[in-house]
């Protein structure tokens, strides 16, 4: 499994590096990343206060919605299953 590095720290690919190394992410590669469709991307990007816009531009800061993913998964996918 790749991503989630926070969560998966022994299991770091080179794919994981590349990621690391980008402060400002596109819901795109948001979706690749954590393998979730745009509707959760866009959902929990904004509930974590990462969403920021340049230009036409939106990007997700990933440091502020990691955080966010760390402090609030386990209360989100409760969530999810109700």
């Amino acid at each position: 499994m790749h991503g989630k590095v926070w969560m998966f720290s022994n299991l770091i690919d080179d794919e994981d590096i590349e990621f690391m190394q980008h402060e400002f992410i596109s819901y795109k590669q948001a979706m690749d990343y954590y393998e979730l469709g745009y509707k959760p991307i866009v959902r929990l990007s904004h509930k974590a206060g990462a969403v920021y816009k340049i230009g036409k531009k939106v990007l997700i800061k990933r440091s502020t919605f990691e955080k966010y993913l760390r402090e609030n998964i386990r209360r989100e996918k409760e969530e999810w299953e109700r």
